[in-house]
C-alpha cells in the first residue's frame, strides 16, 4: 500500500492545481439585437480570418475572429469585426498601423478622422462609404464597427 500513496497523492495534486483559461469564444461579443439593428449573419472561426485577412488584403496574425452583419428594419446595413491578437503589443500595432493607413492614404475612403478617449479607451473614428466607422481595442482584442451614422453611438456603446 506505501508504494502506491505517493502516486495517489501526485494525481490528486496534478488535478486540483489552477486549469488554463479557455479563450473567450468572440461570438459571445455580438449581440443579436443593438438599439434598431437586428444580426442577420455571423461569420466565426476560419470563415472569418478569411474575411478579416480578405479586407486587409494580406494575412494578419490573429488568433480568432468574429464577424456580425446587422440590418435596421429600413435595411440600412452595419458591421462589426472583432479579432483576437496573440498579445496587446500586437494587437496595439494592428490597430495603429491601420489607422495610420486610413489616414495617410489620399485615396482612402475614409475621412474627418477623430481621435475619442472614451473610459480611458482609445477610439478612432471615421466617416466614410456612407457610414461612420470606428476602431478601437481592448486589451488584445480589435474592433471595428462600421454603422449607419445615426446608430453609431449606439453600435459603439454595444461594445464599450
Amino acid at each position: 500500500m506505501r508504494i502506491f500513496y505517493p502516486f495517489f497523492i501526485i494525481i490528486i495534486l496534478s488535478t486540483c492545481g489552477p486549469q488554463p483559461s479557455k479563450q473567450q469564444d468572440l461570438s459571445t461579443l455580438l449581440p443579436k439585437a443593438i438599439s434598431k439593428l437586428q444580426r442577420v449573419k455571423l461569420f466565426t472561426d476560419s470563415q472569418a480570418l478569411e474575411k478579416i485577412n480578405s479586407l486587409h488584403g494580406k494575412e494578419i496574425t490573429v488568433e480568432a475572429g468574429v464577424i456580425g452583419n446587422y440590418r435596421s428594419a429600413q435595411g440600412q446595413p452595419a458591421m462589426v469585426w472583432i479579432s483576437r491578437s496573440k498579445n496587446i503589443t500586437l494587437a496595439r500595432e494592428q490597430t495603429e498601423s491601420m489607422v495610420a493607413k486610413m489616414t495617410e492614404n489620399p485615396r482612402s475612403p475614409f475621412h474627418h478622422p477623430e481621435t475619442l478617449i472614451i473610459d480611458g479607451i482609445t477610439v478612432y473614428r471615421f466617416m466614410g462609404m456612407g457610414q461612420v466607422h470606428y476602431i478601437f481595442r481592448r486589451e488584445a482584442i480589435v474592433y471595428w464597427i462600421s454603422s449607419p451614422p445615426e446608430e453609431g453611438k449606439n453600435m459603439l456603446a454595444a461594445f464599450l
